[in-house]
């Protein structure tokens, strides 16, 4: 990986027999080899993260859980006895005690856990912001300064923007199909991304904000992470250095195929921390937010908590959404563009065009006509993407010309922290041949 980035900083156009030459000699980056097998699982060796480990390191080191199990597990789900559509907060709460069952113990090294193994997906370790190397952690949309004082989205004393880094993990049933996509290591199958009922797929959100600026951060869990450098001053585009900083935990996603969210397949769930809540742990202070199983308003597809003592800024028309999250998208909106190719952003670039994000899918029907859905999984689609992308020159498409144009490497980087520059929408560009949004998060 490395490599590629030295040469490319060098020149933007290298054959593809070169490429294959770096391909072939960076285990680091590719290391294609055909899955292992051995007692019920299947051990690959994707990569962890790209980053290079300080010298002298002695805290956490990152590793990817990728021992997927070769047969579907079976184990009993507390939560199949409640409806999630008329009992929503307590479907809710049963799926995230399941979440931290044995998480916690092993200090979220989710490969260790004692109670049942829980996997990550593979190749969100590419790009400028790929996976970190303490904590296997992935940026997320940046928290944007207020451009009015008082309204910041996370409080009203926010006064900079921040950044935001996310770990996501699938439970064993989500590992299983997570393990058949990537099988071939070269070559995934988003065919084989429909997962079975009983997926549950979680992930932990941190922020760079303090708790002077965010009050009922206090006392949240606090993890260092290799991260981006900037004082939040403004919110920066073009290259950045990382370094091992401190980052507070904020939020928790949960998802879960369940068929009785009859229009999507997709249960999903926010937490966020409060600080000013009652319990001893972090993990007791996470508050519900609401629960989603559509997108429908008029059908009263989720329930919000209206007691939620933070404050919260919702997405589209007072849909769920989490405090760092987009407050024009939803947890559905954004989720439903999981496909492969990405023929279209995460985020409506109009309200005039919003209908389409807003509708209800079924996790077998594609976003856009002639992709592959990846069933609401972002980071099965965004691990596809960046594979595609480390093997093909990247292009764009000019409105003045309309011949692809290659773009250099740091140009890339500025796309791919869209968010940062203040863009919802990310710049379409063109891999092997296809036209596509590079993946926000």
């Amino acid at each position: 990986m490395r490599a590629r980035n030295n040469m490319e900083r060098h020149s933007p156009i290298i054959s593809r027999r070169m490429w294959n030459l770096v391909i072939r000699c960076s285990g680091m980056m590719f290391a294609l080899v055909a899955g292992v097998s051995h007692g019920n699982a299947i051990a690959q060796t994707f990569p962890s993260s790209n980053d290079k480990i300080p010298a002298g390191w002695k805290g956490p080191v990152f590793k990817l859980s990728q021992d997927y199990p070769v047969a579907l597990p079976q184990e009993a789900l507390p939560w199949q006895a409640i409806d999630p559509t008329n009992e929503p907060e307590q479907y809710a709460k049963t799926v995230y005690s399941y979440v931290l069952e044995g998480n916690i113990q092993a200090d979220w090294d989710v490969g260790n856990n004692k109670v049942r193994k829980w996997y990550h997906a593979p190749w969100m370790h590419y790009g400028d912001t790929g996976r970190e190397f303490i904590r296997g952690l992935t940026r997320e949309r940046t928290t944007p300064a207020p451009a009015t004082a008082g309204r910041g989205e996370l409080a009203p004393t926010q006064t900079r923007c921040f950044q935001n880094w996310a770990v996501g993990f699938y439970n064993p049933p989500g590992g299983y199909q997570v393990g058949r996509v990537w099988a071939k290591p070269g070559s995934p199958d988003a065919a084989l991304s429909q997962f079975p009922n009983g997926t549950v797929i979680a992930k932990l959100l941190f922020t760079t904000a303090p708790d002077a600026e965010v009050s009922y951060l206090k006392d949240t869990m606090e993890w260092r992470a290799n991260i981006h450098v900037f004082s939040g001053a403004t919110c920066p585009s073009g290259a950045l250095a990382r370094r091992p900083q401190t980052v507070r935990l904020m939020q928790v996603d949960i998802a879960v195929k369940d068929a009785r969210a009859l229009e999507t397949g997709w249960v999903f769930a926010t937490l966020s921390y409060n600080g000013n809540a009652a319990g001893a742990t972090p993990w007791e202070r996470m508050e519900l937010v609401g629960v989603m199983w559509g997108n429908d308003l008029a059908k009263n597809q989720q329930w919000i908590n209206k007691m939620i003592g933070t404050p919260q800024h919702l997405g589209a028309d007072g849909r769920l959404n989490g405090p760092v999250d987009n407050p024009r998208s939803s947890c559905i909106s954004c989720h439903a563009t999981a496909q492969t190719p990405s023929r279209s952003p995460m985020i409506a670039p109009s309200q005039a065009e919003s209908a389409r994000w807003f509708a209800n899918y079924l996790g077998s029907q594609p976003f856009d006509a002639g992709s592959t859905p990846t069933d609401y999984s972002l980071q099965i689609a965004m691990g596809i993407q960046n594979l595609n992308r480390s093997r093909t020159p990247v292009r764009s498409m000019s409105a003045k010309d309309p011949k692809p144009m290659l773009i250099p490497a740091e140009d890339i980087k500025l796309m791919n922290r869209a968010f940062d520059s203040g863009r919802d929408i990310p710049l379409p560009i063109v891999i092997d041949k296809t036209l596509e949004y590079p993946f926000g998060r």
